[in-house]
This record gives structure tokens, C-alpha cells and sequence, in this order.
């Protein structure tokens, strides 16, 4: 597997999930959480987390791959 691929595949499966976590996490901030602060900020963070985690795990499995061949 390509190193170029496995970023691009990082790239939009990091999206994917990024955006699956800000939409759960705020509707879950927003409706159920008794907090001070910003339901979009923590929600934010919370899909930066899911994007980095499914970039980073799409580098290293493409790097594996190339060692593996």
C-alpha cells in the first residue's frame, strides 16, 4: 500500500469519523451535560481527537504495510 494512499484514506475516513464525533458529542453536551463552557468548543475537540486517531492509525498502517512487502 502506497504511503500517498493511506494519507488520502486518513484524509477522508478522518473526516467521516470527525464529523460522526462533533455531531454526537454536541448533541450529547447540548442535551444531557450540566456544564459551564461551550457545547461546540468540547464538541470540536472531540472530533479533532477522532480525526487525528484515524489519520495517524491510516500513516502507520500504510508504513507497516510497506515493511510487511
Amino acid at each position: 500500500m502506497d504511503l500517498q494512499l493511506s494519507a488520502v484514506l486518513g484524509l477522508v475516513f478522518g473526516f467521516l469519523a470527525a464529523a460522526c464525533a462533533f455531531f454526537i458529542s454536541y448533541h450529547e453536551y447540548k442535551n444531557n451535560w450540566n456544564f459551564r463552557g461551550s457545547a461546540a468548543a468540547m464538541a470540536a475537540r472531540s472530533g479533532l481527537v477522532a480525526f487525528a486517531f484515524f489519520f495517524i492509525a491510516a500513516l502507520a498502517l500504510g508504513y507497516a504495510f510497506q515493511l510487511v512487502r
